[in-house]
């Protein structure tokens, strides 16, 4: 058997299993991550319970000022970020390829309102774990605008929202420009051609925490995340169609 046959029978077979899940655990609640925060602990401290637990949140822009107001440190949102987009990523493959963890609710992204640090499906309102979408991953939080409307306002960058908002300009103005742009810099960093279980997340969250700092408001910052996973998901799903397309050698 050939190398490129038996690499992509390898990845067939990961993802096979992939889809063989614990629905019987419990995610870990977002009040636990800013009362440990909160605490004293250390941020790896932090992560490690979250990791532990193995659960993900499906934060929008604004909750990460609102996490890091209540005293969540930037290494702790950049987790939470990344394990948000490693989930979009995992269930933009299942999508796919065809395969799914059903309504395994643990399974999938938490929905949280950060407003009450209330998070879990049955707590916060939210599309019920796995319900079938055809055209979106299951458990692709329902204000993610995807998919996506074709960009025409060409590419716009991080740098350039925050100068329109210190500029002046309104936030209608602005989330307009977002949702009709090409976001720069911030999707498919980390490569779009190698076999990874953890793309980068060019958006991180302590950007997004740090933004409300440079008088970008909480509207803004969540259409800036919805844009940034959308396009994220597009990029993932034209990346997974493509795998094992390749001339066999």
């Amino acid at each position: 058997m050939n190398l490129h046959l038996s690499t992509f029978l390898v990845f067939l077979l990961v993802l096979s299993g992939c889809a063989t899940v614990d629905s019987s655990r419990k995610p870990m609640p977002i009040t636990e991550v800013v009362k440990l925060s909160k605490s004293g602990a250390e941020s790896p401290v932090v992560i490690q319970r979250i990791r532990d637990s193995r659960t993900t949140y499906a934060l929008r822009g604004s909750d990460f000022s609102k996490l890091k107001a209540n005293g969540v440190p930037d290494p702790v949102l950049d987790y939470l970020q990344q394990s948000f987009v490693d989930d979009l990523d995992l269930s933009t493959r299942y999508w796919v390829t065809g395969a799914g963890v059903g309504g395994c609710s643990s399974c999938y992204p938490q929905p949280v309102d950060v407003d009450t640090l209330e998070s879990g499906y049955g707590q916060v309102p939210a599309t019920p774990p796995g319900q079938y979408h055809p055209d979106k991953p299951q458990g692709t939080p329902a204000w993610v605008p995807y998919p996506q409307q074709v960009p025409s306002a060409g590419q716009m960058s991080v740098s350039d929202i925050e100068q329109m908002a210190k500029d002046g300009v309104s936030d209608a103005q602005i989330i307009e420009r977002i949702n009709h742009s090409r976001l720069t810099h911030v999707i498919g960093v980390g490569g779009t051609s190698a076999i990874r279980t953890q793309p980068v997340a060019g958006l991180s969250g302590s950007e997004l925490a740090g933004l409300h700092g440079q008088s970008v408001d909480y509207p803004v910052l969540d259409a800036l995340q919805g844009q940034f996973l959308a396009q994220f998901i597009e990029v993932e799903r034209l990346r997974y169609m493509n795998l094992g397309k390749a001339p066999m050698k």
